[in-house]
């Protein structure tokens, strides 16, 4: 599915939005060099808020493969000693996550990690909140959000950060495995700061055809039996932010992901990538 005329012109718009506005802040995103998820003296927390106008395209068959709106951006890092609690939105890769430091030396790093991989839908689409059922999805189970525990080893550099990451689902959602790895690089120019990431994630069997997999009861003439293997995504992400004064400050980015074939073949998944872009500013305290 490609996208209309008029997703076009507002992604442009965002990108040149990023690119023309022309004191680096700190994230606390896991997967940059920056983040500030490792041990503290006693109680540390910082938090800031914001909103942003978002872009995005839906993979579900049936679901609109264009909308926007205002989206809330709210980050919270709290930590005590070697425990840690971070909810980041300022980034798109961001997410809720719980954390304990295991080992933190020489620029290396070792966490026990527990944050949510996959976002729930049913017939109604991605938000459950969404009051009519989409056709193409009617009849489907609900898929719940997951949460997965398991391990975190980090290797830090100067502007750089890669990290390998073996989780497993203990929500009773899908009960299996994925694992994550993830190279980012902060290019700090002027007052800006640059921020790009890729990532690969593997999926276990399980985790897969929880999610797009396709039961006998949930069987139609147009939505067949499907079940497969483990699958694979890659990720891109884009990030920029400039400080505006004090406290105001400016962030865009764009963030882009690819599914394989044992995703993209599902029933229900209408193409094999999701994009999402966004511009907003946050306040911070």
């Amino acid at each position: 599915m490609q996208y209309n005329q008029h997703t076009l012109q507002k992604l442009l718009l965002l990108l040149i939005c990023v690119g023309l506005w022309s004191t680096s802040s700190y994230a606390s995103n896991r997967y940059y060099a920056d983040n500030t998820l490792e041990p503290t003296s006693g109680f540390a927390w910082d938090w800031s808020a914001g909103a942003g106008y978002y872009i995005e395209d839906s993979y579900l068959v049936g679901m609109d493969s264009y909308s926007d709106g205002l989206e809330l951006d709210i980050n919270l890092a709290v930590s005590y000693e070697r425990f840690y609690l971070d909810i980041d939105h300022s980034q798109l890769s961001g997410g809720i996550i719980i954390g304990y430091s295991i080992i933190n030396k020489y620029d290396w790093d070792l966490d026990i990690l527990g944050t949510n991989i996959q976002a729930g839908f049913d017939e109604t689409g991605l938000d459950f909140y969404n009051s009519g059922t989409v056709p193409e999805l009617a009849g489907i189970r609900s898929r719940k959000y997951d949460f997965d525990t398991g391990l975190r080893l980090t290797r830090r550099f100067e502007n750089s950060q890669i990290s390998f990451e073996y989780l497993h689902d203990i929500s009773n959602a899908h009960n299996g495995w994925v694992i994550n790895s993830f190279f980012s690089h902060i290019l700090p120019w002027q007052n800006w700061e640059f921020r790009t990431g890729v990532g690969i994630s593997a999926y276990s069997a399980d985790f897969t055809n929880y999610y797009f997999g396709i039961t006998a009861d949930e069987a139609t003439a147009q939505r067949p039996v499907y079940q497969t293997d483990n699958s694979v995504s890659v990720i891109f992400e884009f990030h920029a932010e400039y400080p505006l004064n004090q406290h105001w400050v400016f962030l865009g980015g764009l963030l882009s992901t690819w599914f394989s074939d044992e995703i993209t073949n599902s029933p229900i998944v209408s193409q094999g990538y999701q994009h999402k872009a966004m511009v907003g500013v946050r306040y911070v305290f």
